[in-house]
């Protein structure tokens, strides 16, 4: 019996991937300093839940429109297709089109796979249903030949071809499936919930590290276990930081922390760090701040956040919808509307289309309809001319014209 075997087995409704890859590795190297690091696991941790919803926000926030080139640098929007409802609004009876891309791109983001099985009616695509990626199993039954073993919680859907189920992947060292980063991060991760657990411990004590009760009479095992029982009833709970009376020769003495306790916030502020690394977010991006950040270069972060991450999701999106939903090498193609997340503030905009229109004498380069595109206001009569340069303020298009 081999893997898909095993997989594909009726035990297999009750068991997650994780569950089966423990049974055949014997659990080795999920276990990083005490803590097992799974995909649910890791959701837990909330630096790893911010890096992927940064991500997948990223993508799924900004209006995705399915586009028409008309040749000559122009395009519309192709609304006559049906694609266009299914990607734009509803891909599915569940899912609005926001609801779907967040949730393929989580997925991702977090395993390395994204999958969603189309449905056709008539030839026609009529909607596309997410796949938990645990779920779905990738045979690969010869060099080039590869198929997609899917099921749900429910039991076995079917074997599916590359062209039959929509993948999005993250980076593939294989070309046939994306990277786990929650396997290549494991240790930053095991350290983060390890870090997480000693602190929550700590807290549990008052943030005060234990001691010791001594005493010179000796004492049985079931009065040490009479003692630790009294003592937890009075220092514990609502009695915590209450006066302790001490008889019978009993002394406490508090433990000092050590120097690896102290440093158990620097140790999590650099997790957030290695964590982020992994994911490629800037620790910007999910809260994280130091002393030497400034408005300035967190606007900086930002923008690359924008450009760099999740402008790479954004094509991987694209270039994936081309290809599987739209006529790949045609003329529809799909365009993520971006206006919104990379607006700069009222006054840059201001003084850069002022500049665009030639306003201080300098030639322009954009027209006044073009500049409204931008601003999603409709054109205007007598805006597709490029303006004369002109040396005082900006004028309307008509302006001393009687």
């Amino acid at each position: 019996m081999n893997l898909i075997d095993v997989v594909t087995a009726p035990f297999r409704k009750a068991k997650t991937i994780d569950q089966i890859a423990d049974e055949l590795e014997g659990g080795m190297g999920r276990n990083v300093a005490g803590q097992r690091v799974t995909t649910n696991a890791a959701k837990d941790v909330v630096t790893v839940l911010a890096c992927v919803d940064a991500i997948a926000t990223g993508c799924a926030m900004p209006p995705m429109h399915v586009m028409r080139d008309l040749g000559d640098d122009q395009k519309e929007k192709a609304k006559d297709v049906t694609d266009y409802r299914i990607l734009n609004r509803r891909p599915n009876e569940l899912q609005t089109s926001f609801d779907f891309r967040w949730t393929l791109t989580a997925h991702a983001a977090l395993t390395g796979n994204g999958y969603a099985i189309p449905v056709y009616v008539d030839g026609k695509l009529r909607e596309l249903l997410p796949v938990i990626p645990d779920m779905v199993m990738i045979d690969r039954r010869g060099r080039y030949e590869v198929e997609y073993v899917v099921h749900d919680e429910f039991g076995p859907i079917g074997r599916f071809k590359p062209d039959q189920i929509f993948h999005l992947k993250n980076n593939s060292w294989d070309r046939v499936k994306g990277m786990d980063a929650v396997a290549k991060a494991r240790s930053a991760i095991g350290l983060a919930m390890a870090a997480e657990d000693n602190q929550a411990r700590l807290h549990e004590n008052g943030g005060r590290p234990g001691g010791i009760l001594t005493t010179d009479q000796k004492l049985s095992a079931e009065g040490i276990e009479r003692l630790k029982t009294a003592w937890a009833k009075v220092t514990h709970g609502r009695n915590a930081y209450k006066t302790a009376v001490l008889d019978g020769g009993l002394k406490y003495m508090q433990m000092a922390m050590s120097g690896v306790d102290a440093q158990s916030i620097e140790t999590r502020r650099l997790q957030i760090e290695e964590i982020c690394r992994a994911f490629g977010v800037f620790p910007q991006i999910v809260g994280f701040t130091d002393k030497t950040a400034t408005f300035a270069s967190a606007e900086a972060f930002f923008s690359a956040h924008s450009r760099l991450t999740v402008g790479k999701w954004q094509e991987n999106w694209k270039q994936r919808l081309d290809e599987f939903v739209l006529d790949g090498s045609g003329p529809l193609f799909i365009e993520f509307d971006n206006r919104q997340m990379n607006a700069a503030p009222l006054k840059d905009r201001g003084e850069y289309y002022a500049r665009a229109l030639g306003t201080g004498g300098g030639v322009p380069f954009m027209t006044v309809n073009e500049v409204r595109a931008e601003q999603g206001l409709p054109p205007i009569e007598g805006g597709d001319e490029l303006r004369e340069p002109n040396n005082s303020t900006m004028e309307a298009p008509n302006a001393g014209k009687a």
